[in-house]
């Protein structure tokens, strides 16, 4: 089966597809044991943020896929390759596509965690987004577009495969076909494969140590890694009244606050409102990537109580955080001491702690 990359799909402009989307909540959920307020845990009151986000590389967008997960760890692994000296944050720029085949290689369903993912590319390697590049459409259906059934068709007959080719954007079984086979299946995959296994055997084993889990226990250890100028991953219930998202209007949670989702501001689901209870009952999950923090800044929200009454409500302390929803809808009037870094955003500690799982890159 000879693979067809359709670039009118792949050259689409992302921010225009979609700016928020969000993935099933397969990351299971439990918030970092609180020993903050251990005497010896004298951390200052915020974190070098303008540093961090200089070892970021450009936002993306994951379009209209749950792929957050696959962003967040490709984003920490460039981050861990800038840091490190091998490349300029401008330079480096990873294939999430091929993130998204490796995992989905054996899933019927969307959806990663941090740890699965860093094993997967563990033992399947990493390549370049030129060498793979990302398609921002997801394919429910082997003939939604011609590219899916030129790509997936063959497997018609094999439900199985075929789901997982859709999830993928390419035959599952490629990995395990010998280079001869791949030959006269799908050649253009044999570099691809090459690659990846290149790169891996060249920068993993002192990139990113093997672990079972990169979960952290603590919240002391966010703040540690963020203060040593390591980014860390949050995976999180997206609660989209918190997050202005567009689902706060469809799923008649309340007004939508479009200007909070400009500037990037995530609140608090508070007991009570409606968002707490329909998010709660029909949120997804999301991953960001966490640049610093802030004890001391204020944010404040308004949110529609059960009853129907609003009520206002101020936070104090926040995340500042890398997002994969582009550059033209949340985040793009995110400032941090007067400079626009479109993108990105800031999330309160009570969202955080209370929703949030982190996980450490290296």
């Amino acid at each position: 089966m000879k693979y067809i990359l359709l670039l009118a799909i792949v050259l689409l402009p992302f921010d225009a597809i979609a700016t928020e989307y969000d993935s099933p909540l397969t990351e299971v959920i439990s918030p970092p044991i609180d020993d903050l307020s251990n005497e010896k845990r004298n951390y200052p009151s915020s974190s070098n943020i303008e540093e961090l986000i200089s070892l970021q590389t450009p936002v993306k967008s994951q379009g209209r896929r749950g792929t957050c997960t696959m962003f967040t760890t490709i984003g920490a692994l460039e981050h861990v390759l800038v840091r490190k000296g091998y490349y300029s944050a401008s330079e480096i720029d990873l294939s999430e596509e091929y993130m998204e085949y490796i995992i989905m290689k054996d899933k019927q369903y969307e959806g990663s965690s941090t740890s699965r993912n860093f094993k997967a590319i563990y033992k399947f390697g990493f390549v370049h987004e030129k060498t793979w590049p990302y398609i921002g459409q997801k394919w429910p259906n082997v003939n939604d577009f011609a590219i899916s059934k030129e790509t997936c068709g063959h497997l018609v007959q094999k439900p199985v495969l075929l789901k997982s080719c859709l999830l993928g954007h390419r035959d599952p079984r490629l990995l395990d076909m010998s280079t001869k086979k791949l030959r006269s299946f799908d050649p253009q995959f044999i570099p691809i494969k090459s690659e990846a296994y290149d790169l891996r055997d060249r920068f993993l084993p002192e990139l990113i140590k093997k672990r079972r889990s990169h979960k952290l226990k603590y919240l002391s250890s966010v703040k540690k890694l963020l203060l040593d100028g390591q980014a860390v991953i949050m995976g999180t219930k997206l609660y989209y009244g918190s997050w202005n998202s567009s689902k706060t209007t469809k799923l008649n949670i309340q007004k939508r606050d479009k200007e909070k989702f400009y500037q990037g501001i995530v609140t608090y689901p508070e007991k009570g409102t409606k968002d707490r209870r329909i998010s709660g009952e029909k949120g997804g999950g999301h991953s960001i990537i966490i640049v610093g923090y802030d004890d001391e800044k204020v944010i404040r929200s308004r949110m529609q109580m059960e009853d129907g009454s609003w009520r206002e409500f101020s936070y104090k302390g926040v995340y500042y955080f890398k997002n994969s929803w582009g550059t033209n809808g949340f985040g793009k009037k995110f400032k941090f001491k007067g400079k626009n870094y479109k993108g990105y955003g800031m999330i309160s500690q009570k969202y955080a702690h209370e929703f949030g799982s982190f996980f450490q890159v290296n």
